[in-house]
Formats: C-alpha cells, sequence, structure tokens
C-alpha cells in the first residue's frame, strides 16, 4: 500500500508539474470554432496551456469561459489590431483557419493567403513567438512541386470533380510557396502539417508525421488536436511539410 501510495503520488506530482509547466506557456490559435481548431482549443485548455484565440463568433467558442482563455473578436479580413493583441505573449502560434470546403463559388479566394501574410508580418513584431504551426491539407504538394503520384491522381479527379475542393488546395499551395518564400526571413521557426480527410469522433488513435507518404484513410479531430499540440515541440518538424498519419 505504500509502495501504491507512493506511485500515486509521484504520478500527481509529475501531472502538476507538467500543468504548471503548460500554464507558463501561451497559444495563439486562429480558427478555433473549426473542427480542428476546436480540439485543438479542448486539448490545450485540458493540458494547462494559455490560449489567445481571434475569432468572428465568439458565442460559438466552447468552453465559453475558461481562467487560462483569452477570447477576442476579429476575423481575417482587416483586423489587424485584433491580430497583434491575439500574438501577445504568444509562445507558439497555430493557424488551422480554413473556408468552406466543396462549395467552389461560394470559397474567398485569396483571403486566406492574404491572412497568413498579414499574420506573418505581426508574429514578426512579437519576440516572444518560437513556432509557428501552419495547417494545410495533404492533396496540397510541397512547395518545390513533388507530390505522390496517388495524391496528384486524387486531387485531379476525385478532389475537383467530386469533392470540388479545388479552390481549397489551390489556396493552400500558395500559402505553402508563401511560406517557403519567407523562411529565410522568420526569426521563428515554422511547421506546414498536411493532414488527410478528417472526421467527427471519440479519438484515441497515435498519429505521427511522414515527409513521404500521405494518409489516405479518415483521421478524428480530436486526434489531430493533440497531435498538433505535440507537433509545436518537436524540433524535427521544423522548416517541413509532414503529412500527418496513423501511428
Amino acid at each position: 500500500n505504500l509502495q501504491h501510495n507512493d506511485n500515486s503520488t509521484k504520478q500527481h506530482q509529475s501531472k502538476a508539474l507538467f500543468i504548471m509547466s503548460s500554464t507558463e506557456t501561451t497559444i495563439a490559435l486562429f480558427g478555433a470554432t473549426g473542427g480542428t481548431g476546436s480540439e485543438i482549443l479542448a486539448s490545450a485548455l485540458e493540458q494547462g496551456y494559455r490560449v489567445r484565440i481571434m475569432v468572428r463568433t465568439p458565442s460559438k467558442v466552447v468552453p465559453s469561459e475558461h481562467p487560462n482563455l483569452t477570447v477576442l473578436e476579429g476575423d481575417c479580413t482587416g483586423s489587424l489590431e485584433t491580430i497583434r493583441e491575439t500574438l501577445q505573449g504568444a509562445d507558439y502560434v497555430i493557424n488551422v483557419v480554413g473556408g468552406p470546403v466543396g462549395i467552389p463559388k461560394d470559397y474567398p479566394v485569396g483571403v486566406y493567403s492574404e491572412f497568413l501574410r498579414v499574420l506573418v508580418g505581426a508574429m514578426k513584431e512579437q519576440s516572444s513567438i518560437k513556432v509557428y504551426l501552419h495547417q494545410s491539407g495533404v492533396l496540397t504538394p510541397h512547395p518545390d512541386g513533388s507530390q505522390p503520384w496517388g495524391m496528384w491522381l486524387l486531387d485531379a479527379t476525385f478532389g475537383r470533380y467530386v469533392l470540388r475542393i479545388g479552390p481549397n488546395t489551390d489556396e493552400h499551395n500558395v500559402e505553402q510557396k508563401y511560406l517557403e518564400s519567407v523562411r529565410d526571413d522568420l526569426p521563428f521557426k515554422f511547421i506546414c502539417t498536411r493532414p488527410g480527410g478528417l472526421q467527427k469522433g471519440e479519438g484515441g488513435t497515435k498519429l505521427a508525421a511522414s515527409d513521404t507518404s500521405p494518409c489516405y484513410t479518415m483521421v478524428d479531430f480530436k486526434d489531430l488536436g493533440v497531435w498538433t499540440l505535440e507537433a509545436l515541440k518537436d524540433e524535427s518538424l521544423y522548416g517541413k511539410y509532414p503529412y500527418v498519419i496513423k501511428a
């Protein structure tokens, strides 16, 4: 019993130390009400991080209140001061902002790539930022143009004519090429992740990164939220465009 109690105490102390350490770390999150963003937010708060978010509709934020959560109202079209305020004191920045999927005629072409340019400019003003994580998509080629043949085929057929997400993929492509063009001028590290199909689910599946092998099966938003936080501190991913796969 004494040994069991000792082990329990050690586990409790370890968890408490982790939470204390995380509480000293701030994440600025953009896209917090979306499928991935909401799971990143939930996981970050659970792990004890301080989180600052900019959202267009604060009433959609879950949880609506939390001692470690700061909610700022704004969107990615003309909220520079709000963007700067969201970034204040941030150690890590995560951008999972994305447009409507499968509705090309309503897709705001150029809006999200322009938001990225504004965001990068604002991040350069914040000396506290260590890492920027940008979420792209599995059908988007590497900035050098390389892409597995299977992904090229999926994009050229199923992606553009069935899912009709050509505008999404093209915007991701513009964003990735921009990141690559400014990589040597950034005072912080960056990661550009390329997850595949996403769905709601209970989670519980371990994810990993791959430079060459995309994921051809669905991944739960919940698992991607957990993995995204892990990726922030994985130095082997810095400066890369990894696919997100099941481990």
